[in-house]
């Protein structure tokens, strides 16, 4: 609707021209130009505000902002005027591409060169904190945290680094922290010839540590010859006081390590950071994002996960709403509990605060365009995911699950095989080969798979799943009668997923027990439950009196 139908004025062609912008908004950009949560909160955008900027090519960035002009004077005034612009700005577009590829940056973890070798987290932080800042530059392609730090104490050069990450250049440095002092250096370089773009070195107390931050993405921005979106200021200062900083990082650094020791201490790092400056945003969402990957490690019962994360998101985004990273989470709070329009608008928020961050695309994906059904969108997202991050194992499987939902289950296998060289040591990337040879009629491969990691299986009620799974598949029944034995004796004393008694009861032929324990999974708001619209091992229950009733739970009726 444009603006003058909004107001209940005339309209002719020029309104049709708003509309086609829209629709061209939303091609482009994955999100709608305007939103609200209500009619009229709507109609006051159309009226009133400007959309957010697009990440395009400017030409045709100018070309979507003269559609939404709010007078209709100010728009094209022929659909034929707007064709001939349009095809100019595909023309340019090409041409441009073809001579300069997107600017790409990779930013390595900064060498701890402090005396003790005792300050890596703070290293660590610091890179992370540039990466970013770097995040919120239109146009320019950041690899994420987890590929940049795969090379960590690895002996390769630079052209392998621009092979591997597809990178243009790259930020590597060093950081020597000496009580309230730090000296950081750092080094842009040019992967095409290994030249350096720029070299500096900050002799700095503690307290400048954001504005060192902020330098060195402004640099960057200006050689690269992109520039930040909104205040040209790229790293304000989150907090004033420098311990609670210090905290917060520490925080993520252990977060990282995802076992259960390491996020408990993460948990006190944030919470003592809290107690510092309640009023600084990252250690809540930081607090938040722990109990959120319990539930996720199967550490915890989700529903109990949701209730502790809530206070401290809301806290996070009430400190600061432009937090994308808090508003993926709270979006993938509402999939969890089945309230789909808000966790879309959530997700669609996060992606217009961070279309450079890969967890925003890794959680609209897995969090809410699975469960609706869209695969093809839901690859899409994770693909882009995975090009922000080339070298995360998490991405290649979760990549290989999906082909898994779309029974092309070869190519599946083959991911999931490329999550393994990057991690030969990643229980998850075997637990989703061993379900892409299940799901290929191949039980026996998956249980084979399973061998090797054994000595893990207890502790990993998913992955025991899936493999009583495959001997019931496989004809030995009794070794998944012997399994689902074992999760009820661990089920006796601490928390056990339901999902994993479902698939095998289901591979038992046992139908009632397995809705029994669907039911459960979706009482117990677990995750992966809301998949099962698209996971190919429940095809046989689709036509169930009781699988409709499942979808009705989870407000999935068709």
């Amino acid at each position: 609707m444009s603006p003058e139908q909004a107001q209940g004025q005339p309209a002719d062609a020029r309104s049709d021209i708003f509309s086609f912008g829209l629709v061209l908004y939303e091609m482009l950009s994955g999100r709608r130009a305007f939103s609200g949560d209500s009619n009229f909160t709507l109609m006051e955008a159309i009226i009133r505000k400007e959309p957010p900027p697009l990440q395009t090519s400017p030409a045709l960035e100018k070309i979507v902002k003269r559609c939404l002009e709010k007078n209709p004077s100010d728009r094209y005034q022929k659909m034929a005027e707007l064709k001939a612009a349009l095809e100019k700005s595909v023309k340019s577009k090409v041409a441009a591409s073809a001579e300069e590829p997107q600017p790409s940056i990779a930013v390595l973890p900064f060498v701890d060169m402090s005396p003790e070798k005792d300050n890596e987290w703070f290293s660590d932080g610091l890179s992370e904190e540039i990466i970013n800042a770097l995040t919120k530059i239109p146009g320019l392609k950041v690899i994420a945290r987890t590929s940049s730090f795969y090379f960590r104490d690895k002996d390769v050069d630079i052209s392998q680094i621009r092979d591997k990450l597809k990178v243009q250049n790259i930020l590597e440095g060093s950081v020597r922290k000496s009580g309230n002092r730090v000296r950081v250096t750092a080094q842009l370089i040019n992967t095409a010839d290994e030249s350096h773009i720029w070299s500096e070195r900050y002799d700095r107390d503690l307290t400048d540590v954001f504005a060192i931050q902020d330098e060195i993405s402004q640099v960057i921005s200006e050689k690269l010859r992109v520039q930040f979106s909104g205040d040209r200021q790229a790293v304000k200062r989150p907090t004033e006081n420098i311990e609670a900083y210090n905290l917060n990082l520490k925080g993520r650094y252990y977060r990282s390590k995802l076992t259960p020791d390491n996020l408990a201490k993460s948990k006190e790092y944030f919470e003592k950071a809290i107690e510092l400056d309640p009023n600084y945003a990252a250690p809540w969402h930081g607090l938040a994002a722990i109990y959120g990957a319990s539930a996720t490690m199967g550490f915890s019962p989700p529903r109990t996960a949701i209730e502790q994360s809530r206070r401290p998101i809301l806290k996070a985004l009430e400190l600061d709403d432009k937090l994308p990273e808090a508003h993926a989470h709270l979006a993938a709070i509402s999939a969890i509990e089945f309230d789909w329009k808000r966790a879309e608008r959530g997700f669609l928020r996060t992606l217009e605060l961070g279309p450079n961050i890969w967890d925003a695309w890794y959680l609209y994906s897995f969090c809410y365009l699975i469960p609706m059904g869209r695969l093809d969108e839901a690859l899409g997202a994770m693909q882009k995911a995975q090009e922000l991050d080339p070298l995360s194992s998490s991405a290649y499987f979760t990549l290989g699950y999906i082909y898994t939902l779309l029974k092309q289950y070869d190519h599946a296998i083959e991911l999931c095989r490329n999550a393994l060289e990057l991690d030969p040591n990643l229980p998850s990337a075997y637990g989703f080969t061993g379900f892409a040879h299940i799901m290929k009629g191949e039980p026996d491969k998956a249980i084979r798979i399973y061998d090797v990691i054994k000595p893990l299986l207890r502790s990993i009620p998913l992955l025991q799943g899936v493999l009583g799974t495959a001997y019931a598949m496989a004809g030995q029944t009794s070794e998944a009668h012997r399994i689902l034995e074992e999760l009820h004796t661990t089920a006796r004393n601490t928390y056990v997923p339901s999902f994993p008694f479902a698939e095998i009861y289901l591979s038992l032929g046992e139908i009632d027990e397995c809705f029994d324990w669907l039911y459960k999974a979706v009482d117990d708001r677990e995750p992966t439950i809301s998949h099962v619209t698209c996971n190919p091992i429940f095809d046989p229950l689709r036509s169930h009196p009781r699988y409709k009733a499942l979808l009705r739970k989870m407000n999935l009726e068709p």
